[in-house]
């Protein structure tokens, strides 16, 4: 195997500093492509992770009352018949919801909890564990908190219920809910305060959550519910997978656009580079061969000189992009993957995760091609004669 010759890479160095302008714009370029190829691979290895982790607490199967097409309470009766299907190991009324708070357009999520049932959340749980709620208490978290002290209500809100009157609700305590972004707007009470907000009966709820013992057999479950309740809207994990999907907006060509317009780019430039040398390349080539240099020595030097271009302009591209992402939060690029969807859970907070398949993929898409192209037109020049080369 052969070693570094360090002459040789100390000469591909000072080639690169004496061409300083030419390889400033080379560096600019490769590094924003890989910028902006690792940029969305990033969002959207981070956003499919968060995803995973978001179905990962959600019920196995989610079924929801609709009538004249709108979204109606549910009887607790109905759960009885869902429990005596096959392969449902489990299930509860849920009673959850939004609630719109206009003087500071803001959306609250309302979560009825009982304090003998098992949560789904751990979050939830947690606190549960901690507090014990009346009828009269609830939990916010701190985003409800702020807004609520923003129109000054400090210890207790009142809710406005369907037939206008108010119910007050006194504020227990507040909790952070660290990088579950999601639960930044939840509201904890009971699940019979809850009833008197939203208008229900003591035997209604807003939907009833299954679990199921064989995961694989979701879809065949979710079928035979549809069929037992042919208004109700069935949703399992699978449906909230592919639901989520619609995130990355996939659909629109965005994504596949802002790709191919990067290898694009980068692939005209290499097949400039890869078309021949300028005549000022030329010529030093053939000096270098004048003075001894052989065919091996001169490819060898070209090599140093792209992988220190290329290694250089990917790492920096990486970062780049690593910066812009996780610490910055992807701002204006990151829209492009996110939107309101109808689950309306689009609050994502991009936690570190990489998936270095996507880091090979981009490193195989740009440092050896660049390599490549540069040592064959090297080796072109470098064969023939060094009399012929500097004419």
């Amino acid at each position: 195997m052969n070693k570094i010759n360090f002459y040789l890479l100390e000469y591909a160095y000072s080639y690169i500093l004496r061409h300083k302008n030419k390889n400033i714009f080379i560096v600019t370029v490769f590094t924003l492509l890989v910028a902006l190829l690792a940029t969305l691979f990033f969002v959207t290895s981070s956003l499919r992770y968060e995803l995973k982790e978001r179905i990962a607490n959600q019920s196995d199967i989610i079924i929801q009352n609709y009538k004249a097409g709108m979204p109606a309470a549910i009887d607790v009766s109905v759960l009885d018949k869902l429990l005596e299907i096959e392969g449902v190991t489990a299930g509860k009324l849920e009673v959850q919801g939004k609630y719109y708070f206009r003087p500071k357009e803001s959306t609250f999520y309302l979560l009825g909890v009982d304090a003998f049932e098992m949560q789904d959340d751990p979050v939830v749980a947690k606190l549960l564990e901690q507090y014990e709620l009346s009828d009269s208490e609830m939990l916010v978290s701190k985003n409800v908190q702020d807004i609520m002290n923003q129109a000054y209500y400090k210890e207790y809100f009142n809710f406005i219920k369907p037939d206008g009157s108010l119910h007050k609700v006194s504020i227990k305590a507040s909790f952070d809910v660290g990088e579950r972004e999601e639960l930044k707007n939840l509201i904890i009470m009971s699940k019979d305060t809850l009833r008197e907000i939203f208008g229900y009966s003591a035997d209604e709820g807003s939907d009833i959550a299954l679990s199921v013992a064989n995961k694989n057999e979701l879809e065949f479950i979710s079928s035979k519910i549809r069929l037992l309740l042919p208004n109700a809207k069935v949703t399992s994990k699978d449906d909230l997978l592919l639901e989520y999907e619609k995130l990355f907006d996939y659909d629109s060509g965005v994504f596949l656009s802002l790709f191919v317009i990067a290898l694009f780019t980068f692939f005209i430039i290499i097949y400039d580079k890869a078309n021949g040398l300028s005549s000022e390349e030329k010529r030093e080539i053939g000096i270098l061969k004048a003075i001894g240099w052989c065919v091996e020595d001169v490819l060898h030097a070209k090599f140093y000189e792209a992988t220190l271009l290329s290694f250089f302009s990917f790492t920096l591209g990486l970062g780049i992009a690593f910066v812009y992402v996780f610490v910055f939060k992807a701002p204006l690029l990151g829209a492009i993957f996110t939107h309101e969807n109808m689950l309306e859970i689009h609050n994502f907070q991009l936690n570190i995760h990489i998936e270095l398949s996507y880091i090979l993929l981009i490193f195989l898409l740009s440092v050896p091609v660049y390599i490549a192209a540069t040592l064959i037109p090297s080796w072109r020049v470098a064969t023939l004669d060094a009399d012929e080369v500097m004419r």
